[in-house]
């Protein structure tokens, strides 16, 4: 029996913890509980019965859970697990709350000379490094540039540490989805096989 609005808005709460389960085809179903009702899509991957949350009932309206069941079930047809495709959806979200990248100390010293000072010979080590941005700032090359361009070393340290803050971020978002990704029992092999 396929679901229709009017039979949706009238579920009453459910009285037992289990809830109650209301099919509309192709694996699509709500789940009604005491405190909501959920849309899921029970499928089989790898030779195992999953179940997909799709959202929670208005928010998310029959037609939109149909598209996305009917989405989910295109995932598994290409061999791709719904499940883990959102958690990399949710993975790149949160990589995007962390905001873009700041500018790199080089970049900005890069069109600071080569607009003021194009050609001068800059005479301390790591500056081609710093401009390619292949080497971070220091204290004794940001103290060199404050007495050439009197931009207190301060702020060139700020620069950097803005750059190193959101680098060490992003490897702590990358390690935690590598450790959330890793089942339990699971060994990492070193021995190459």
């Amino acid at each position: 029996m396929k679901l229709t609005d009017d039979f949706l808005k009238n579920l009453a709460p459910a009285d037992s913890k289990a809830g109650r389960k209301y099919g509309d085809g192709n694996s699509l179903l709500l789940h009604v509980k005491g405190a909501g009702k959920y849309w899921r899509m029970n499928y089989s991957f790898a030779g195992k019965r999953k179940t997909l949350a799709l959202g929670v009932y208005p928010a998310v309206s029959i037609e939109v859970a149909r598209l996305k069941s009917t989405e989910a079930r295109a995932l598994v047809r290409a061999g791709i697990d719904p499940v883990e495709a959102k958690k990399a959806d949710r993975q790149i979200q949160r990589l995007a709350v962390i905001g873009p990248r700041p500018r790199h100390p080089g970049a900005i010293l890069g069109e600071m000379l080569l607009g003021r000072f194009a050609g001068m010979p800059v005479a301390f080590a790591g500056m081609n490094q710093l401009l390619n941005e292949s080497s971070p700032m220091t204290c004794d090359m940001a103290l060199h540039l404050e007495h050439l361009l009197a931009i207190k070393a301060e702020k060139w340290m700020a620069l950097q540490q803005a750059v190193d803050l959101w680098n060490a971020r992003e490897k702590f978002q990358r390690m935690r989805e590598i450790g959330k990704s890793l089942q339990p029992g699971e060994a990492v092999s070193n021995n190459g096989g």
